[in-house]
């Protein structure tokens, strides 16, 4: 009797592993099915924006329908970050969608900037309401495409933080961010100058902002990233300091995330009239944001270490703290760059202030790239951590 429990005890505890083994590949398979699907998606619409071909007559039908077609295509991006849930199990071809898909949009930012010098060229012959009509529609479409890449390295991070096979695929998950890393400053490189020949074009008019929003949660960056810098670790209260130093930084990317709707929702519906001091004031955040990720690789060096004194438990949860808080990070400096997009996108008042705006988008362009390069080295840390912990 014993012996028969003992056998129907296997038999059901077997059955259950084959389950539960059989729906994680199904949900790894379908992942990576997903962003294969995604990555076919954008170089559909990169083709789209290849052909488009601006005349006298028709500045801007080719822009708009692919800025539709971008349009889709972020929401499906957002539609798959909204439902990964962990565990993740990574697998080479989600990798490599992912790459695709950076490179694909690095592509897009590229042809912008080439439709850019095209508009440039029509503007002594054509009517000039068509000039401005093709010029609004290259901006939302060179703010879409950033909106993309953003939401492409949001996904990478979110996925890394969810992944449950770190140790395995460890060397192909850094190549991988150095791809990415590389398409993303390539692709902001490119709408930097596809803006800057829009703004070339412009004409002048007037002024208002965000000013104060902004600079409040500069001021509270500012103050975290102080903390950060003078946060002392031991083996003993690691997990603690890293998972409070999240919880702040969470809180802090929701309020920039929330500064980010007003505005999006705000130009949704209205233009809006450029103030050089919310400009600057964007320009700072961007500084902000870019010492806190200095201040955390500095704090994932320490935690590098203190590893061989430090029970694999505390490392454990400090590294869920550490991938989190770059996570985190990553979405702030893309908010930023997109709230500096919307802005630009329905200025009325370009002219009046173009130096102002190419000096701010120069300096945003650097600090960004500066955070993407401590994230990386922070989450190569991260991952060296984990794999020779066995974590």
């Amino acid at each position: 009797m014993n012996n028969s429990l003992h056998k129907t005890y296997a038999t059901l505890i077997s059955l259950l592993l084959v389950f539960l083994w059989s729906g994680n590949a199904q949900a790894h398979s379908l992942l990576s099915e997903n962003l294969r699907n995604l990555a076919t998606q954008a170089r559909v619409l990169d083709g789209q924006i290849a052909q488009i071909n601006l005349t006298a007559d028709d500045t801007c039908g080719g822009i708009q329908a692919a800025h539709r077609s971008a349009v889709a295509l972020i929401a499906n991006l957002e539609a798959e970050n909204a439902v990964l849930v962990p565990p993740i199990t990574l697998d080479q071809n989600s990798l490599q969608a992912l790459e695709d898909m950076s490179r694909t949009v690095t592509s897009m930012a590229n042809r912008t900037t080439g439709l850019s010098v095209s508009l440039g060229l029509l503007d002594v012959t054509a009517d000039k309401l068509l000039i401005s009509s093709g010029m609004t529609a290259m901006l939302r479409l060179s703010d879409d495409i950033g909106v993309m890449a953003d939401r492409i390295l949001e996904m990478a991070d979110k996925i890394l933080v969810m992944a449950d096979n770190i140790g395995i695929m460890a060397d192909r998950i850094i190549q991988t961010q150095l791809i990415q890393s590389e398409n993303l400053a390539q692709t902001q490189t490119f709408l930097l100058i596809t803006q800057q020949n829009i703004i070339a074009l412009v004409s002048p008019v007037n002024t208002s902002t965000y000013t104060l929003d902004i600079n409040a949660s500069t001021l509270a960056g500012n103050l975290l990233a102080g903390d950060i810098s003078t946060t002392l670790l031991t083996p003993f209260n690691m997990a603690n300091e890293w998972g409070a130093l999240a919880t702040d930084v969470d809180g802090l990317r929701t309020q920039v995330d929330t500064l980010y709707q007003t505005i999006n929702t705000a130009t949704d519906s209205n233009t809006t009239v450029i103030d050089p001091g919310s400009y600057t004031a964007l320009a700072d955040m961007s500084i902000m944001v870019s010492s806190i990720s200095i201040a955390m690789q500095g704090l994932a060096i320490a935690t590098e270490g203190l590893q061989s004194v430090t029970r694999d438990s505390t490392l454990d949860l400090s590294m869920d703290g550490v991938l989190q808080m770059s996570a985190d990070i990553g979405v702030m400096a893309d908010r930023i760059l997109e709230m500096a997009d919307l802005i630009l996108a329905m200025a009325d008042n370009i002219g009046l202030v173009a130096d102002q705006i190419i000096a701010t988008q120069q300096l945003q362009s650097t600090n960004y790239a500066a955070t993407l390069l401590s994230i990386e080295a922070t989450q190569t840390i991260a991952i060296g951590i984990i794999v020779a912990n066995g974590l």
